[in-house]
């Protein structure tokens, strides 16, 4: 079995986040599974909660075989022949994270990423902390929604809203948004694009707040009511094949804009909050550029609550990442700048980037639930061997981006971006 430590998070303060709970730790421990706990003061379980749970305690990343975290680890962290399991941030190739892969290569270590575990059966993921970002990312939108709309004195019960990490837990979080009246005051028409994880914790807040919701069909036709309401639109309703034939979905997945192009425009006026969580790469059409926001500019929604946060991405607005202590800056549309705050000056953009942070027990809970069983499988893998001999199920092989210090077949485009 490799020697195993639980490490803390160095992101930032706000990551509070556990891999296990120190509930998950102790059934581990019961199975004669030994695990060390590095110390941490921001963990939003208790050092002595994992020390009563069975852990080794203090103990450091530096003298284990086996790291679990949640965020990428720090480059210079890496040790010879360790093996790490966390969110990398390296499976597009991405920029700032290829020093931190090439350390892996360099120390001949191991690189587990949490992103492509999966379910074989239907594909979806089975470590991820999607639902949490949906729902703080609204929380967060709506929030600063009611901020923009305050400076104008225009009233709406959101300029009472906070930041989602306010409210403890997501039953607290909801207990609260149910005493809000949405029909009084400033409507606020809310669009949430995207019908995964993401997707329904944002739907679940504009449940929770009691707004209406207005079918795609209606939206898309503008038959909308004179008060506050809600819609969901998908890729399908927002994209449309440049031939002008029938959209397919897996044709546009594989497609992208080699046959289809955006047809947000046709929407725009018609919602002062967007809610936008899906998954997006350059291959697929973007919804706002810098020509379709200049050229319906006074059609664009007050607030884009840019829950996928991809930078230059399908919104051209969100030129770059807000975290929880600046959770806004607002980009103006003229001068192609973007200023931190709230602004009337252009639309105002929500698009931190660990949102989950921001619900660390509800995220932990459900995250340490999948992972005690993939941890031991992690552990009693035997790294004597081959990689197609190391002993480790299929749905994890598949989550190896490094063994040993060699990229795996699966992820040999990286040399490209090293």
């Amino acid at each position: 079995m490799l020697k195993t430590i639980i490490r803390k998070e160095h992101k930032n303060q706000w990551e509070k986040r556990a891999p296990l709970t120190p509930e998950a730790v102790e059934m581990l421990v019961a199975k004669d599974l030994e695990i060390e706990l590095e110390p941490c003061d921001i963990r939003i379980f208790s050092d002595s909660e994992y020390q009563e749970a069975g852990v080794k305690y203090p103990a450091h990343p530096d003298n284990a075989e086996f790291v679990l975290g949640i965020k990428e680890p720090p480059v210079d962290s890496i040790r010879h022949r360790q093996v790490h399991l966390a969110f990398s941030h390296t499976i597009k190739g991405q920029d700032y994270n290829m020093p931190l892969l090439q350390k892996f290569l360099d120390e001949e270590a191991t690189l587990f990423d949490y992103e492509p575990i999966v379910d074989p059966a239907t594909g979806q993921r089975t470590i991820a902390f999607g639902r949490y970002a949906g729902i703080a990312g609204a929380v967060d939108s709506f929030h600063i929604l009611g901020q923009k709309l305050q400076q104008k004195e225009l009233s709406t019960p959101l300029s009472n809203l906070q930041m989602t990490y306010n409210y403890g837990t997501v039953e607290q979080l909801k207990e609260h948004l149910a005493t809000y009246d949405l029909q009084q005051g400033e409507p606020i028409r809310a669009l949430v694009v995207g019908t995964g994880k993401v997707g329904k914790g944002s739907i679940e807040v504009c449940e929770w707040l009691g707004l209406p919701k207005v079918s795609a069909e209606d939206f898309l036709a503008g038959n909308l009511p004179d008060g506050s309401f809600y819609a969901v639109l998908s890729s399908r309703h927002i994209n449309k094949r440049i031939d002008g034939s029938e959209f397919d979905m897996d044709d546009f997945v594989e497609q992208g804009v080699k046959a289809y192009q955006s047809s947000f425009d046709q929407v725009l006026g018609q919602f002062n909050i967007l809610l936008q969580t899906p998954y997006w790469e350059e291959k697929y059409p973007k919804h706002l550029d810098k020509g379709r926001m200049l050229e319906h500019k006074e059609k664009l929604p007050l607030v884009i609550g840019d829950i996928s946060c991809d930078i230059n991405g399908s919104l051209e607005c969100t030129t770059k990442a807000s975290d929880i202590d600046t959770p806004a800056f607002t980009y103006n549309i003229d001068n192609d700048e973007s200023e931190d705050g709230i602004s009337w000056d252009g639309i105002t953009i929500m698009s931190i980037d660990n949102l989950p942070c921001e619900l660390p027990i509800d995220a932990s809970n459900d995250f340490s639930e999948a992972l005690k069983t993939y941890a031991p499988q992690i552990m009693a893998m035997d790294l004597s061997k081959s990689f197609a001999e190391c002993g480790l199920p299929d749905d994890l092989k598949e989550a190896v981006i490094t063994y040993k210090g060699e990229l795996t077949p699966k992820y040999q485009y990286l040399k490209e971006f090293l």
